[in-house]
């Protein structure tokens, strides 16, 4: 079975850097999709991890894993 996330990750007010995962991604989406979607993040500054303000971009990838189960013999 594959799993799919989009992993957004901001650069915050005290210089660190924060990153925020969406499970079940739409396969389909696309750059432009999640630039937008980051920029509303920072627009509505709805985030703010330990207090400190998200100010900018500084990546998104969409990832997929696949996780293969084992039957177990008792």
């Amino acid at each position: 079975m594959a799993d799919l996330k989009a992993t957004m990750v901001f650069e915050r007010a005290d210089g660190k850097q924060t990153t925020m995962s969406v499970g079940d991604a739409d396969p389909a989406l696309t750059a432009a999709e999640l630039n937008a979607a980051m920029d509303t993040i920072l627009t509505r500054n709805v985030f703010a991890p330990d207090n400190v303000g998200l100010i900018k971009k500084i990546s998104g990838k969409l990832i997929s894993t696949t996780t293969q189960d084992f039957e177990m013999t008792l």
